[in-house]
């Protein structure tokens, strides 16, 4: 018996530490000026795959994704919520659900955006730290906010010159 309780308090410890590992994301994503503090939340050969909007291998490759993004974002912030973690020895998985509310630079002026949507991941513990080892990121929308996401669900939410510098035009 105490054998399982023990089993079940370092569960719920590794569940605990993904919460935090996934608060950091949020918080190195919306500080934008935390690049090496947000690659250093990856495993080395992690994947970041944000679908149309790039697919990034390695924790260098993110790391430069976010310092060629940044400069374009004015304000950023996720807010997630219900996650789902399932641990399964030194890896796990998790699913999240997705606010994002963001204004980006464009070059007729600043616009503001919602965002909605998910993730999936994949963790890792390396030494007594977990990280991430495959996040899957996709929204739902991602609109004007003046707009909405009833009228107009998909805005253009990086101007030209960031889609350029990401290899998206």
């Amino acid at each position: 018996m105490e054998k399982i309780a023990m089993q079940q308090i370092r569960q719920l410890l590794d569940i605990e530490a993904i919460k935090q590992l996934k608060a950091r994301y949020c918080k190195y994503a919306d500080s934008l000026e935390n690049a090496d503090e947000f690659a250093d939340l990856f495993t080395e050969h992690a994947i970041l795959d944000e679908g149309e909007d790039g697919i990034f291998t390695g924790r260098e490759n993110i790391r430069q994704m976010y310092l060629l993004l940044s400069p374009f974002f004015k304000l950023n912030q996720h807010l997630v919520f219900s996650p789902i973690i399932d641990i399964s020895g030194d890896t796990a998985t998790g699913e999240w659900r997705l606010l994002q509310l963001c204004t980006t630079g464009h070059p007729e002026g600043d616009r503001a955006f919602w965002a909605c949507g998910y993730y999936k991941e994949q963790y890792r513990r390396v030494g007594e730290q977990w990280k991430f080892e495959h996040v899957e990121a996709r929204v739902h929308f991602c609109c004007e906010y003046a707009d909405g996401w009833a009228k107009a669900p998909w805005g253009e939410l990086l101007p030209t010159e960031a889609k350029a510098a990401l290899g998206l035009d």
